[in-house]
């Protein structure tokens, strides 16, 4: 494991089995399965510390172990076509920023009405849309197909990333 590598989740609870049915429609069971994402920041003491938008904003104090409650994750490589510094530099700098509360209710009404209604606040984050565009920061072409950078969901994420290997 190293610094720039991505985690992805499988949590416990009715959010996180909400989110993987919602992607399913899109992606289907494989990548379906991650219903966060967070991205490998530093090591310390012998632990991994994560950056990771969450209900308190984007944090980079949570350690590695505590990503995924009552479920699994795995590490990903992130793609060695990638400038990593470049990937953490823009992760890193929207530590403190406010959790995207609107984003993830708009990404619900996208259920129903797609690409019907837009309800982002500027300078919020949800897990995978602060991954995508750190990953767009970093160069990565898997970006320039997705229509909406800051609602792509966690299993988009983990296919454009197996597609790109």
């Amino acid at each position: 494991m190293k610094p720039g590598d991505l985690v992805f989740c499988t949590s416990k609870g009715i959010i996180g089995a909400a989110i993987r049915w919602a992607q399913r429609k899109d992606i289907g069971e494989v990548y379906a399965k991650y219903n966060h994402v967070a991205i490998l920041d530093r090591e310390v003491d012998g632990e991994w510390c994560v950056i990771q938008a969450e209900a308190a904003g984007v944090t980079n104090d949570k350690k590695l172990e505590s990503v995924a409650p009552g479920g699994q994750y795995k590490v990903v490589e992130l793609p060695a076509s990638l400038d990593s510094d470049q990937f953490l530099e823009f992760a890193r700098s929207q530590v403190g920023s406010a959790y995207g509360y609107s984003t993830i209710l708009s990404c619900a009404l996208d259920l129903f009405l797609p690409d019907r209604i837009c309800l982002r606040k500027t300078g919020t984050w949800i897990c995978s849309g602060l991954t995508a565009a750190s990953l767009m920061y970093a160069g990565f072409k898997g970006t320039q197909g997705w229509p909406d950078l800051y609602t792509v969901t966690p299993s988009e994420i983990a296919y454009a990333i197996a597609l790109s290997v």
